[in-house]
């Protein structure tokens, strides 16, 4: 990593205060209603060997015991071939989501547990390889228990999605994103936990009728301070056709995996 986003990453921690919390935090749970915000570092590697690396930051507000609002933004350098028309240096893509929560018992260890409702929108960068799509998703995440260690969430959502700018409507479809969640009550670090995010999404209309992608998530987390957790997301994409098991030859640039290491600052 360069000194220049070490820099970055130190302003930024710098900027978040030492706070105190007596609730025991559990970011295996993606119902759980928190406050935090962080820095990350992430690093993109295309399928035509192009790179993008990231400075990122995130944080969610906690709107009382219901509700809360998640951000996120990025600021990246793109290494590779880049047209004298495409930036190679700017933001990348953001995301802002609201979350509500409706009736939720997470005491239930096994069984049904509760759901909740989102809306999230995801807009697209300046520099290349984050340029070209905008999205917006609504909709529903059941929660359920297992055992005492693990977890099980659905989420499913409908996916409206436009061009550059927001100028033109491409297509619209339905996102299903099963969830694992394993946090052991003794795991090998404190507040240990990994998470198991597979993704399909299907369009069902608009120029991107019939096509589809999908992506893998394994995010394994720890808590080095009580009220401070890291995570680090590895993320395998897919192609269109969903050829799972063939490496791309594609040399468009297509987003082929990803590693996001962040650490969050709960209040």
């Amino acid at each position: 990593m360069s000194s220049n986003y070490l820099c970055v990453l130190g302003v930024l921690a710098s900027c978040i205060p030492a706070f105190a919390s007596a609730e025991k935090i559990d970011a295996s749970d993606p119902t759980k209603i928190y406050s935090y915000a962080g820095p990350g570092y992430k690093t993109t590697k295309y399928s035509n060997g192009d790179t993008l690396s990231e400075i990122r930051g995130q944080g969610n507000l906690a709107l009382g015991a219901q509700d809360m609002v998640m951000f996120e933004l990025g600021y990246g350098n793109y290494s590779g071939t880049v047209a004298a028309s495409e930036k190679e240096n700017g933001f990348t893509n953001s995301r802002v989501r609201w979350f509500h929560l409706f009736k939720m018992d997470s005491s239930v260890v096994s069984g049904y547990r509760g759901w909740a409702t989102q809306i999230d929108v995801q807009i697209e960068g300046e520099v290349k390889g984050t340029k070209g799509s905008n999205s917006v998703a609504m909709g529903a995440l059941p929660a359920f228990g297992i055992n005492e260690a693990w977890s099980f969430y659905l989420p499913v959502n409908y996916v409206s999605s436009w061009n550059s700018d927001f100028d033109k409507h491409t297509g619209h479809g339905i996102s299903v994103a099963p969830m694992a969640a394993w946090a052991p009550e003794k795991g090998p670090w404190p507040g240990f936990f990994m998470q198991f995010w597979p993704n399909y999404t299907r369009y069902l209309a608009g120029d991107l009728e019939g096509e589809g992608a999908a992506n893998l998530d394994i995010t394994v987390g720890w808590s080095p301070a009580d009220t401070v957790v890291v995570t680090l997301l590895m993320q395998q994409n897919f192609d269109k056709d969903l050829n799972f098991y063939t490496p791309s030859k594609s040399t468009s640039g297509a987003n082929d995996y990803n590693l996001f290491l962040s650490a969050s600052w709960y209040f």
